[in-house]
Formats: C-alpha cells, sequence, structure tokens
C-alpha cells in the first residue's frame, strides 16, 4: 500500500478492472488534484496581478457575500471528506484518498482569495475562476457518478451526501459568477461618457471571449435592421490611431539611430508581444490537429475488431467518438484566437504606419516630393499598409507550417515506417517547382504594382485635368494613353499571372497525391505487411494535413515577398529628405512697429540638396520691418515665387542665414482650398471671432460672394474649390491669412485673379497703408502696378538674384528696370487719385470701419466690441489692437464622417457615397457572368465538378484495395491498383489546372476588361458637373481598390466557394452512403448551417460596406493635404491635419473591427457544427457496428477521413461567400458608374461640319440661357448678341458676373436652358462635341499640364508635325525654354507642371490654342499670372494672327480690353452693355466707364488715344 500510494483495491486505473464502465477512485482523485494544483499556481498568478489594481467602484452586494459563504462551505466540505476517510481507511496517511480533499481546501483557499479581490477590481468575471469551476464541476461529478456506482449509500453514506453537496456549491458558485453582473457604485459612474457605446469585448468574460459570444449583440442587431455608422461600437484605447500611431513612432526613432533603419523590427517592438501570444494558440491548434489521425485509427481498430471474434467494449467507441468531438472544438477555438490576435496586429499596424506616412508628408522636402507623386504616397496608404496588414494573417505560417510538416513526418513514420521517407522525397522535389513559380509571381506582381502605379497615375491627372480634356476635345488621345496602360500592360501581365496561378495550383493539388502514390508505392513492395484499411485512412488524413501547410507555404512566401516589397517602399519615403531644419530661424514676434521682422543674410538656395549647384535663388539680402509693405517684381520665372517659399523654408538654404520674427501666414499663387464650408476655409483652425470675422470678410470683398453662393458662408465648395471662380478663391485664401492674424504676410501674387475694381479695394482695405494689415510685414510677390505705388519698398528680381531696390519713388527716379515696367502707368495713378475722393463711397465694397482695424499681434490687447463706428479723426487717434488668432481645439466627439447641418438642408452639401444596401442584387452577378462569357463559365464549371468526381474516384479506389488487402493478408495485383490510382490522381490535378486556365483567361481577364472600359469610357463622357459634385478621391477608389478586386480577387473567391462547395457536397453523400442515418442529421444541422450564415452575412456584408464607404474620405483628405502642404505648413497647422487623418482612420477602424470579429463569431460556431458532423459520422459508425451490421472498416475509414475535413470546408463556404458579396460590391459600384448619364455625342455622323468650318467666325446667341447644374440658378440670362467675323470682343464685368460661364457655353461644358448658340450659321446644340471643341481655340483660366513630355502637352494625339510646334513655340515665346531643356521637345514636364513657373504654363496654353487651326480665338482671363512684358508680347502675338475673334474675358486687364473692336459689359448674367469702347467711354454713366476709371484709364484726351 505505501509504496504506490493509493488505498484502493482497484488500484490507479484508469479503467476499472473488474467490468465496471468507468475510472478507478485513485484515478479520480489524481483528477480532482490535477485541478486543484491548476487552481494553486494560476490563482496565485491572479491574486498577485488583481493586488496591483485600483479599485474600479462595484458595489459589494448580495452575489459577492453568497460566492465567499459557498466557498467557505466547499472549503468546509473538503476538510470533512479527508476527516472521513481517516476514519475509513487504517493507512490514511499514505492514500491520496486523504490528501486529495486537502489539497482541494488550499485550491479553494486561493479561489476564495482570488474572488475576494477580483469583484472589486475588474468589471470581468476572472476566467481562472471560471475555469477553475467548469473543472470542478466536471471532475466531482464524475467522482458522484462513480460513488453512485461503488454503492457508497448503502455503507458509506455520509461521504456520498458531502460529495453531492460538494458538486452543488460547485454549481451554484459557477453560474453565479458567470451570469451575474456587477453592480456600478455611486463613483463608478464618473468617467461614464467614455463608457458611452463601448465595445463589449472590453468586459467580456473568457468563455464570451472564446467563443466571440460578445459579437451576438452586434449581429442580432445587423439581422433586424441595416447598421449604419451610429450602431458602431467605439474602438478599444489601444486600437486606436493615436496609441498605436505613438507605439510605431517612439519604436521607429530607436531604428532611426542605426545606420539601416528596419521597419519590421520597428513593428515587431510596437506590436509584437500579442502576435506572441497568439502563436501559443496557434501551437495548441496545430497539435490537437495531429490527434486526430492518431483517434481515427483507434476508431478503425475498433470497428474492424467488431468484424472479428475478440470485439472492444462500446464505451471505448463511445469514448474515441467524443474525444475527437472534444478535440475539434478545442482546436476551433484555440484557431480562432489565434486569428483574432493576427487581425488585431494587422489592424493595428496599418493604422500605425497609415499615422506614421501622413505625419512624414508634412515635413517632405521639395528633393523628398519629387521622387514620389500624389499618387505614389496614396498608393503607399492604400495598398502597401494593406500588404503589411495581410502579412499578419500569414505570418505564423513561416514557423507554423515548418511544424506541420514535421509533426505529420513523426505521425506517418509511426504508422508506415521508413517508406515515408519516399513521400518526403516527392515532396521534396516539387518544393523547387514551387519556388521557380512563385519567384515568376514575385517578377509578375512587381511588374504589375508599377503598371497599377502607373495608370493610378493617369487616372489621377485626367481626373484633374478634365475640364481641359473637355475644352481641347481630346477625350480620344488621353482615353487611347488609359487604354494602353490597361489593354496592352496591365492585362496582359495579369494574363501572365494566371497562367503561372494555372501551374502553381497543378503542383499545389498534386503534390499530397504523389506523396501518397509514393509513399504507398514504396510500402507494398518493401513491406511484409499488408496495406490495410488501418493504415490507409490515418495516412490520407495526415496527407490532407499535409495539404494546408505545403499550399499555404508559397502562398506565405509570395505574401512575404509583397510585403518586404511594399516595407522598401514605405522604408524610403519614411527615411525621405525632409525639410532642412534649420532653413530658417524663428524667433518671438517683435512688439513695436519700424523693428525688424524679417532678415535673410547672404543668403542662396536651391530647389533641393541634390541639386545645390543649381542656385533657385542667390545672394540674396533682405529685410522687412513690421509695418511694411514690401514688393517683389519681376519677370515669369525669375523666382519671385521661390523667394516666398524660401522665407517658409520649403527651399533648400546652401548658405545664409533667415530670420523669422513671430507667425507667418501664406497665400500661394495656385488657390489651396480644403474640400469644406467656405467659413471653415477661412477660419482655418483658428477660434470663430464673429466680428473680426466679419472685418475680413468685408476687407476681402466677399459679402457679395456669400449673397450669391447658395449658402452663404456655409457653401460646401467641393474638392479643390471646384465651385468657386478663380477670383473668389484668390479672394478667400486671402482672407484666411488675414484671418489668422500672423506676424509676417507672404503672398504670391493674390491680385492677379481679380479684377481691377476688386483689386483697388483690396489694396485700401487689406494690404494698403490703411489696410487691416498695415501693422504687418508684408511681402507681396506681384505685377499689379497699383499695389506698387503703396509699397515702402520694390524689389525686382531677375534670373534669382536682387537686381534693384528701393522706394516707389527712388525706383522711378532711378529709371531701371522697375521704372520700365511702371512707367506707362504714372499718368493713370495721376487721373485715379483726383478721382478718388469723389467716387470712393459709390464704387467700394462695403468698407464700413474695416478700414480702421489695424491688427498687431500683442496678446493681451482686446477688440474693441461696442459696435461704434470710427471716424476719421479717432482713427488716426488711436488703433484697435487685435489678438492673434488663437487655435481651435480639435473636438474628438462621435461626429459622422459626413456630416449635415440638422436643422437646414444644405443644397450644397457634397452627396454621401452612395452604398447599395441590403443583399447585392442577382443582376449584378449576371452582369458579371456576362462580362465572363457564359459558354467559358460552363466550361469551367463542368471541369470543377469532374475533378472532384475523380478526386473522389482515387479514395474509393484506395479503400477498394485496402480492403482486399486485409482479407488476404498480403499485397496482390500492386501494379493494377497502383497503376488507377495514379491514373485517378493525375487526372484530378490536370482538371484543376484546366479549369484555372478557364476561369482566369477566359472568364476573370475578360470581365476585368469590359467592365474597366465601360467605367472609363462613362467617366470620359460624363457633363462637366458630374466632376464638380465627386470629389476625385471617390472616382479614383473606384479604378484603384474597386479594379484591383476584380482584377485579382473576386475570381481567385468564386474558384474557392465553388471548389468548397463541391468538397463539401461529396463528404455528405459519402458519409450517408456508408451510414444512412446519418442523413437525418444532416437536415437540422443544413437548417442550423443556413441560419448562422444568414445571420452573419447581413451583419458583415453592412459592416464591409461601412468600412469602405469610411475608407474613401482617409484617402481623399490625405490627396488633399498633400495639395496644400506648404500652406498648412506655413499657417503651423500640422497637427490639426495629423489629429484630422487620425480621426478619419479611427472611424474606419470602427467598422472593420467588427466586422473582422463577425467573421470570427461565424467561424466558431460553423466549425462547432462540422465537430457535431464528425460526432455523427463517428456515433453512427459506432452504432451501426454495435448493432451488428456488417459495415466495413474501409468505409468507416472513407467517411471519417472525409468528416475531418468538413470544418475547413463548411468555413471556407461561408468565408468565400461573403468574400464573394464583398467584393462582387465592387462590380456593382463600377457598373453603377459605368450607367452614368453622359454629355452630348462626340460625333453625330448625319451633322457633321464641313472641314473648313468655322470659316469665318461669326458668333450669334440667340436668348440664350443656362445654368450649371439642375437645381441651381441661372448664371446666364436672356442673352442675345451678334459677333460679326474677325471681330475683337472683350467681356467684362464684377466677378461672378458670368463671363467663364460664357467661354464654357460656347464650348458646351454647360448645355442651354433655352436658346442657342450659332457659329457661322450653324446651331451649335446640333452638332457633336468633339467636331465642335476641336474647331475652336481656347486658352482656358487654369493652366493645366500632364505628366509627359512637351509635345504630348502641345498634341496629345500627335497629328502636328515638329517644325509647326517650333513655330507655336515660339510664338508664344517659349522657344528658349523649351531649347534650354533636357529632350527639347520630348522634355519631361512634372505632374502638373511643377517644373514650370506658372506664367510658363499659361504660355503652354497660348501653344496650343495657336496649334488649333481655328478662326475663334477665347482667352478667359488667361493673362492674370503673367507679368506685364510677357502680357504685351502675348498680346501682340494675338493681334498677328490674323482673323481671330478674341473672346477676352480677363477683369484684372481692363486695359487689355480697351484694344477690343467691342466690348460685352455682364452684369448678373445679362448683357448689360455692348458696344465700342469708345463709346462706351463716351457715356459717363455707362458701367464699363466706372471700371476703366477704378483701373485708372480714363483721360482727358479723345478716347482713342487711351495707351494700352
Amino acid at each position: 500500500m505505501r509504496g504506490n500510494f493509493c488505498g484502493d483495491p482497484e488500484g490507479w486505473g484508469p479503467i476499472s478492472p473488474n467490468g465496471r464502465s468507468d475510472f478507478t477512485p485513485c484515478f479520480l482523485d489524481s483528477m480532482i488534484d490535477g485541478v486543484s494544483l491548476g487552481v494553486i499556481f494560476f490563482g496565485a498568478l491572479q491574486v498577485y496581478w488583481l493586488s496591483r489594481q485600483k479599485p474600479v467602484g462595484s458595489v459589494r452586494d448580495w452575489s459577492y457575500t453568497l460566492k465567499l459563504v459557498l466557498v467557505a462551505s466547499a472549503i468546509a466540505a473538503s476538510a470533512l471528506l479527508a476527516s472521513l476517510q481517516v476514519e475509513y481507511s487504517d493507512s490514511w496517511f499514505y492514500d491520496i484518498r486523504f490528501w486529495s480533499p486537502i489539497l482541494s481546501c488550499v485550491g479553494l483557499g486561493v479561489a476564495f482569495a482570488v474572488h475576494y479581490l477580483e469583484h472589486d477590481r475588474s468589471w470581468v468575471p476572472n476566467g481562472v475562476l471560471l475555469f477553475y469551476w467548469l473543472l470542478f464541476i466536471v471532475v466531482h461529478g464524475v467522482e458522484l457518478r462513480s460513488s453512485v456506482d461503488l454503492h457508497d449509500h448503502k455503507h458509506r453514506l455520509p461521504r456520498l451526501i458531502v460529495v453531492a453537496c460538494v458538486e452543488g456549491v460547485g454549481i451554484f458558485v459557477f453560474l453565479l459568477q458567470l451570469m451575474v453582473p456587477r453592480k456600478k457604485g455611486p463613483y463608478a459612474l464618473i468617467g461614464e461618457d467614455e463608457v458611452e457605446n463601448e465595445c463589449p469585448s472590453e468586459t467580456a468574460n473568457v468563455f464570451s471571449r472564446l467563443t466571440f459570444e460578445w459579437m451576438t449583440v452586434m449581429m442580432k442587431q445587423g439581422y433586424h435592421k441595416f447598421l449604419t455608422e451610429e450602431d458602431l461600437w467605439n474602438l478599444r484605447k489601444i486600437d486606436t490611431t493615436r496609441a498605436t500611431g505613438d507605439q510605431f513612432t517612439e519604436a521607429w526613432e530607436k531604428e532611426l539611430q542605426k545606420e539601416k533603419p528596419s521597419i519590421w523590427i520597428a513593428l515587431l517592438r510596437a506590436f509584437g508581444a500579442p502576435y506572441g501570444r497568439g502563436s501559443l494558440y496557434k501551437i495548441g491548434n496545430d497539435v490537437l490537429a495531429f490527434v486526430q489521425p492518431q483517434l481515427l485509427r483507434l476508431l478503425i481498430a475498433f470497428v474492424s475488431s467488431h468484424n472479428s471474434n475478440s470485439p472492444q467494449p462500446v464505451v471505448r467507441g463511445v469514448a474515441i467518438a467524443f474525444a475527437m468531438f472534444g478535440s475539434s472544438v478545442v482546436q476551433t477555438l484555440c484557431l480562432h484566437q489565434y486569428f483574432q490576435h493576427a487581425f488585431e496586429t494587422g489592424m493595428r499596424i496599418k493604422s500605425s504606419l497609415t499615422a506614421a506616412i501622413y505625419k512624414k508628408s508634412m515635413r517632405l522636402s521639395n528633393e523628398g516630393r519629387a521622387s514620389k507623386t500624389t499618387g505614389d504616397i496614396v498608393n503607399l496608404q492604400a495598398v502597401d499598409t494593406q500588404r503589411l496588414q495581410d502579412i499578419t494573417q500569414y505570418g505564423q505560417q513561416l514557423w507554423s507550417a515548418p511544424f506541420q510538416i514535421t509533426l505529420c513526418m513523426i505521425s506517418l513514420y509511426q504508422l508506415l515506417g521508413p517508406s515515408m521517407f519516399a513521400g518526403i522525397a516527392a515532396m521534396l522535389v516539387m518544393i523547387p517547382v514551387n519556388g521557380i513559380i512563385a519567384r515568376l509571381m514575385k517578377t509578375l506582381q512587381k511588374a504589375q504594382m508599377k503598371n497599377k502605379d502607373s495608370r493610378t497615375r493617369l487616372m489621377t491627372e485626367i481626373l484633374n485635368n478634365m475640364k481641359s480634356i473637355k475644352l481641347y476635345g481630346w477625350s480620344s488621345p488621353f482615353m487611347a494613353k488609359l487604354d494602353h496602360v490597361r489593354n496592352d500592360l496591365e492585362l496582359h501581365t495579369l494574363r501572365k499571372i494566371g497562367v503561372a496561378q494555372a501551374f502553381a495550383s497543378f503542383t499545389w493539388s498534386s503534390t499530397p497525391f504523389l506523396v501518397s502514390c509514393s509513399t504507398f508505392a514504396v510500402f507494398v513492395w518493401t513491406q511484409d505487411e499488408p496495406l490495410t484499411t488501418d493504415i490507409v485512412f490515418p495516412a490520407l488524413t495526415l496527407f490532407n494535413l499535409l495539404t494546408f501547410p505545403l499550399s499555404v507555404l508559397p502562398m506565405v512566401i509570395t505574401a512575404v515577398v509583397e510585403a518586404s516589397v511594399a516595407v522598401e517602399r514605405i522604408t524610403s519615403f519614411l527615411t525621405a529628405e525632409e525639410l532642412q531644419p534649420d532653413a530658417v530661424i524663428h524667433e518671438p514676434p517683435v512688439l513695436e512697429t519700424g523693428e525688424e521682422t524679417l532678415s535673410i543674410t547672404d543668403a542662396t538656395f536651391a530647389w533641393n540638396r541634390a541639386e545645390a549647384g543649381k542656385s533657385a535663388l542667390k545672394n540674396i539680402d533682405f529685410t522687412a520691418k513690421k509695418g511694411e509693405l514690401n514688393c517683389i517684381v519681376g519677370r515669369v520665372g525669375a523666382g519671385k515665387s521661390s523667394f516666398l517659399q524660401a522665407i517658409l523654408g520649403d527651399l533648400w538654404k546652401v548658405s545664409g542665414k533667415v530670420v523669422v520674427r513671430g507667425s507667418t501666414a501664406y497665400v500661394a499663387q495656385s488657390a489651396w482650398i480644403m474640400n469644406a464650408s467656405v467659413r471653415d476655409n477661412i477660419v482655418f483652425g483658428h477660434r470663430y471671432n464673429p466680428e473680426f470675422y466679419q472685418a475680413t470678410v468685408r476687407a476681402c470683398a466677399l459679402l457679395e460672394d456669400f449673397d450669391a453662393l447658395p449658402d452663404g458662408d456655409e457653401t460646401e465648395v467641393g474638392e479643390k474649390g471646384i465651385s468657386l471662380s478663380g477670383g473668389q478663391k484668390a479672394r478667400l485664401t486671402l482672407a484666411r491669412a488675414v484671418y489668422a492674424r500672423a506676424d509676417v504676410y507672404l503672398l504670391d501674387d493674390p491680385l492677379s485673379a481679380v479684377d481691377q475694381h476688386v483689386g483697388r479695394h483690396l489694396i485700401d482695405n487689406v494690404l494698403g497703408p490703411k489696410g487691416l494689415l498695415a501693422g504687418k510685414t508684408r511681402i507681396l510677390a506681384t505685377n499689379s502696378i497699383p499695389v506698387l505705388m503703396e509699397a515702402d519698398y520694390i524689389h525686382l528680381l531677375v534670373a534669382g538674384e536682387i537686381a534693384e531696390t528701393g522706394a516707389y519713388n527712388t525706383v522711378m527716379a532711378m529709371k531701371g528696370g522697375i521704372y520700365n515696367i511702371v512707367r506707362h502707368l504714372k499718368e493713370a495713378r495721376e487721373q485715379d487719385q483726383s478721382d478718388k475722393d469723389s467716387d470712393r463711397s459709390s464704387t467700394v465694397v462695403g468698407t464700413g470701419a474695416t478700414s480702421a482695424l489695424e491688427i498687431s499681434s500683442e496678446e493681451d490687447e482686446v477688440p474693441d466690441t461696442d459696435g461704434r463706428t470710427i471716424g476719421p479723426e479717432m482713427r488716426k487717434s488711436r488703433r484697435i489692437s487685435l489678438r492673434r488668432a488663437s487655435a481651435a481645439s480639435f473636438k474628438k466627439g462621435r461626429r459622422r464622417i459626413v456630416d449635415i447641418e440638422e436643422n437646414r438642408i444644405k443644397r450644397t452639401t457634397q452627396g454621401k457615397e452612395f452604398s447599395e444596401k441590403g443583399k447585392v442584387k442577382w443582376s449584378v452577378y449576371g452582369e458579371y457572368a456576362k462580362a465572363s462569357n457564359l459558354f467559358a463559365v460552363t466550361i469551367y464549371l463542368l471541369a470543377l465538378v469532374c475533378s472532384q468526381v475523380v478526386s473522389v474516384g482515387g479514395n474509393v479506389w484506395l479503400k477498394t484495395w485496402s480492403e482486399a488487402n486485409s482479407e488476404s493478408h498480403t499485397n496482390d495485383h500492386v501494379g493494377k491498383y497502383l497503376g488507377i490510382y495514379f491514373a485517378l490522381g493525375i487526372g484530378a490535378a490536370a482538371l484543376v489546372v484546366f479549369h484555372t486556365l478557364i476561369l482566369w483567361i477566359f472568364c476573370a481577364i475578360e470581365a476585368a476588361r469590359k467592365l474597366h472600359n465601360k467605367m472609363a469610357v462613362a467617366i470620359f463622357r460624363s457633363p462637366m458637373q458630374f466632376f464638380e459634385t465627386t470629389p476625385a478621391g471617390r472616382i479614383l477608389n473606384r479604378f484603384s481598390s474597386d479594379i484591383y478586386k476584380i482584377d485579382e480577387v473576386l475570381c481567385r473567391s468564386f474558384n474557392m466557394l465553388f471548389s468548397n462547395s463541391a468538397r463539401s457536397i461529396a463528404t455528405l453523400a459519402i458519409i450517408s452512403i456508408s451510414t444512412p442515418p446519418f442523413i437525418a442529421l444532416v437536415i437540422p444541422l443544413g437548417g442550423l448551417y443556413l441560419y448562422i450564415q444568414r445571420y452573419y452575412l447581413r451583419t458583415s456584408r453592412e459592416l464591409k460596406r461601412l468600412d469602405s464607404t469610411s475608407r474613401s474620405p482617409v484617402y481623399a483628405h490625405f490627396q488633399e493635404s498633400l495639395g496644400g502642404i506648404s500652406t498648412i505648413r506655413a499657417y503651423q497647422q500640422q497637427s490639426r491635419f495629423i489629429d484630422e487623418n487620425e480621426w478619419r482612420v479611427d472611424a474606419n477602424l470602427r467598422a472593420y473591427f467588427p466586422s473582422i470579429n463577425a467573421n470570427r463569431w461565424l467561424a466558431v460556431r460553423l466549425e462547432i457544427i462540422g465537430s457535431v458532423i464528425i460526432l455523427g459520422a463517428a456515433g453512427f459508425s459506432i452504432i451501426a457496428v454495435a448493432s451488428g451490421t456488417n459495415l466495413s472498416a474501409g468505409m468507416v475509414g472513407l467517411s471519417m477521413s472525409y468528416a475531418l475535413q468538413i470544418t475547413q470546408s463548411l468555413n471556407w463556404i461561408v468565408r468565400q461567400t461573403v468574400e464573394v458579396e464583398t467584393n462582387i460590391v465592387s462590380v456593382e459600384r463600377v457598373l453603377e458608374y459605368a450607367a452614368l448619364p453622359s454629355e452630348a455625342p462626340e460625333v453625330i455622323p448625319s451633322q457633321r461640319p464641313s472641314t473648313s468650318w468655322p470659316a469665318n467666325g461669326a458668333v450669334s446667341f440667340h436668348n440664350y440661357s443656362t445654368r450649371y447644374r439642375p437645381g441651381l440658378d441661372l448664371v446666364l440670362k436672356d442673352i442675345n448678341i451678334d459677333i460679326k467675323p474677325r471681330e475683337k470682343i472683350g467681356i467684362v464685368g464684377r466677378t461672378g458676373a458670368g463671363k467663364s460661364s460664357l467661354t464654357l457655353a460656347l464650348f458646351r461644358i454647360i448645355e442651354p436652358a433655352n436658346g442657342n448658340i450659332s457659329v457661322d450659321s450653324l446651331n451649335t446644340s446640333a452638332i457633336g462635341l468633339r467636331d465642335l471643341r476641336q474647331r475652336l481655340a481656347i486658352i482656358p483660366q487654369d493652366a493645366s499640364l500632364f505628366e509627359g513630355t512637351v509635345r504630348d502637352n502641345l498634341d496629345p494625339s500627335h497629328v502636328h508635325d515638329d517644325t509647326e510646334l517650333w513655330t507655336v513655340l515660339e510664338l508664344s515665346n517659349l522657344k528658349d525654354k523649351v531649347s534650354s531643356m533636357d529632350g527639347k521637345l520630348d522634355a519631361q514636364v512634372h505632374e502638373g507642371g511643377s517644373n514650370l513657373s506658372v506664367g510658363e504654363r499659361a504660355l503652354v496654353n497660348l501653344a496650343r490654342a495657336l496649334l488649333t487651326p481655328s478662326n475663334i480665338l477665347v482667352m478667359d482671363e488667361a493673362t492674370g499670372s503673367i507679368d506685364v512684358e510677357t502680357d504685351n508680347m502675348l498680346q501682340r502675338t494675338i493681334s498677328m494672327c490674323p482673323g481671330i475673334l478674341v473672346v477676352s474675358a480677363d477683369a484684372s486687364k481692363t486695359d487689355t480690353i480697351i484694344d477690343s473692336d467691342r466690348i460685352i459689359v455682364l452684369q448678373a448674367g445679362r448683357v448689360a452693355e455692348f458696344d465700342t469702347p469708345e463709346a462706351l467711354l463716351g457715356d459717363k454713366n455707362s458701367l464699363f466707364f466706372a471700371l476703366a476709371k477704378e483701373a485708372g484709364l480714363t483721360q482727358a484726351g479723345p478716347p482713342g488715344e487711351l495707351s494700352s
């Protein structure tokens, strides 16, 4: 007795030797000890951890007290059991049955301590306790049953009663712990506002986490209604972009100190811990997977024994069946915990990298930016971070796959002996083959990435410049360009990828078969023992297990390769050149007027560090004082804009010193407008101050515009301010600068885009000595003469050097370069002065008291708010000082991504991206099938079914062979059996290749080509209003991510869905044939399966949709920020934009997080159904065998080897159904754009104009009215004018009078609401758009250039020869510039023409116009950004071209308009005056006279002598 520590005659067991179907008492006690030791160890850790937590403020209520009382009573009961054992046994000291209750007492004591602590320190029921009580109930339940079985009620009744009480207490405590929630005390509610809409996983217990039960709330909600953003939970603290971004930044900072920083290491350091925890679950899952074949072998042995003379006890069979079920369930729980950890890590990696890329883009220098276009950077954020997110799902397979293969080999060796090495040899042969294919795929993928990038870049440019493409009638050449990139490059590569994919699938599908074939062949030829069922089917199951790691390894390697390409790209971006930190020294602001606020000492600047030799500005010495206005003048390309950028720190400082005292505000030459309301654009993150806001708006002459805009200053301006005119954009950006109340103002020609009258107003109220900015340092790059007269100093830039400096009078006296520019306006200036006083009141737009407001930066002075009007005397005596604008705090509330004011509907809010609700319509699948070629789809499905049938045939043949061997006890007819088995296996693999090739080459690529083509054509044919109301990011999203899904993801998902469905149907058929009663189980399980699937599909679909619609705003905001980086940096607003980006990413994650957990929720439930199928298949086999039917071991082996695979297939079916549903949404979105309403036809064959049209160039408007889009007011009303051939017409009018609308109407960018326009008596509405637009020449308002060569920019259709191109370049004064560029006509023009100055871009537009053989030339405010000399040259060029009608709608140059034959004056969309300049100027009451007077063009002499 003493030796073995068991005082029971049955011994250690485990099964009782006395014929009882039960465990022995000693074995039972050892199980109880195991549970007690577990709680002692893990419970002690919990006690330590809980004692360090802060109390959470829960109330100690009845449940808490009851739990402690019950645990204490369990301790007492266990002590009683020990004392009873002393009574029952003499040698109790050496008996486990005495020590076991003692150990239980200790375990219960630890549990008591955990209960005591956890109630107050955690809202979540303790996981260790829950598991402990569950196991406690199980082992004590078995002990209770054993006590009854041993008839304890006859001779040991007290012990039986105590055991029953202990079991009861266990059940009671477990239910209390699991079911009764904690009550919150009064102090627990303090942080309550943060917990609103809290994610339930925060408070879920361990069982709920393992089974994802906490997701059920949302699944139910999604089943009953369509989910919206409001239904989504808040992110957990650890998942927010702020938290993950900080973690990554900290790790990356450490990496940057190394010579070669690695993103991999930074990510591991930041997010490695939870990922590592996931790997523990993965190990558990892998090990359990290999328990199943061992259990299958035992099951087959059990069935075989019943066909022999010595059957095993039925209880053994039942135990085997339940063991299979149990290990399958635990395996499921482990697998999904692993997935959960992997996906969460992926989510954190993506959000942290997105934040890092955004922050980095705010610091990029010109050099860093030059190599990366906006499209490339957006791609980093959209595609490359996604690649890294994907790698987390597969990453662990890098060690897990070899681990699974090793386990498999060990199991096979036990089963088959040395012959399994033949299988290994077959596998090793296949590895290099797979490697070669993987390498090929990598090369193709790289090429594909390049193609994608270039298509995205081209598409971005097309969308950004759609207006110009339409005006020039260039749709066809650009469509051809897109077709070339798409069909000749991208789809060509995709076809190669498809072929590679087919061969890859052949090697993957044939590898497990070749392994099994070679192993069995070697086995039957070398071993004496027969190849029987109990060897064949466990081996087959192991080979099936081998399929997964083998097929997943190449995928993982591909994913790792893609991820490493992405990491290279991200690393090169994150380590790209940043702004020079010491380019500008910032010092505190000065207080006194006249103190120096800006000094540049002997400084030379280059565009970037690499080109330090090629300086943009050299030897600059410059100072500016508080209260001074410094004007920078110079010709196009002299470096005026560069000068301002140098002060901002955007250029690379080669030498010298730049000091700026105080804050800066910047107005860029091309206005950068955010996609927000007008007010948001002006206030720009500062606190809203209504009085100063009003003053700003009035000074910037925006009040009239507010009246004209549909929602006043709440009007949404659209992307890039598309709904505003050029002048409005310029004044809006100026107002933004004024409102910022900075110390130093850098203004890049804000006056060029406004007409003279508004320019005068801006000079008086903003820029001049009495303007709002009078007390500030103002540096203005300009060619506007009136403002030069107000300047304190004028500086002339020539070729990047300051050639001349001085006050206005000084430089005029010197008669140098500035004098030449200013000279011919001197007299006009004097005339202007004398008229000023008499005319000021009538011409200036509501000045009120604004000109008095002079803002200074002192923080302590407060504006005068009593609303008194300040007269001129008071104005002299005091100045009102305003505080510097203070930043508004960024509100992180749960605002919606698309915000619409509740109380009134705005007319201008952009439509929220339309996302279909509910199930994707079957018609979409029909369209996709049609696009994929229905005949090919049918062939594919037939081939798929055949391959599945042939594959099952192979396994049935094996069963026949192994059963024959079992009966004969030898291996007979080896050649026949092996040959047929081999033929079936290879046949199945060949069919796989066949159906994969059909799918890719004839279905998927065909559909991708047709769908992209349809959408592209529809986009090119959409009217301009579509682009004005749709953000480019949204359209791009369809061309990038949706097309990617159609290209590569959708057909893969369909293929996996169909393959797995075929496999599952085969499995259920085989099990039902072997044990027909199983059919009774199939029906309810099928019903449950469909129910869960329906539940899931609805919710998951909506979550996926919310995920994709909340992703667009992230990219849109990123793209917008990239366009305005200089402005954002100038206003020091980086942190606000970074916050906004984080907020948008979080809004996306709030949809993404539940959508990945919905997948886990589903998978756990489906795999448990799969486990029930395993239990059913095994259970029915056992019942059949026990009841005496002659079910063969081979049939059981076959059906079980299929049943063991079903969990995975069932899971994949639903997953792929969802994948298909999710990705078919892309087809739906593409089809939606393919069906956009289109403009009038390009060409109407029956109505083509003659080749010489328009021969004369006479233009007539008949009762013409038009509006920009339905629902808006008319912009032109009842226009009736006749323009004679060869007549030069000028069009003038205040901003917004309809000048640009008139040109758009001529080109039919906007169609008439009524009336028509005829050119040479031909109604323009009757002919095709291309015929019309290509016969008219235009110099548009915005100079839009495309990435490509100079030749492409002038003549994208390549219809003109070099001589013609050089001629127009010479005429437009660009010949020297182009000749000096590398490659001349084939010189590269960067994205948006960024390597040419704004003036040079305008000249390229002129050259394009001259290239169009037309008698009508339209100039739309085209000379706004050009200096006086270039402008004069341009006017000369135009006047030299014979027989051309010039409609010059140029507001800022009223003087150039006086050269016209006749002038149209527009007012509020109507023709107010139409006559010769002489007649209009002769009438002192005419509108034109008023405009000319403001421009200083009215003189005493006769009108004919006006200087131009």
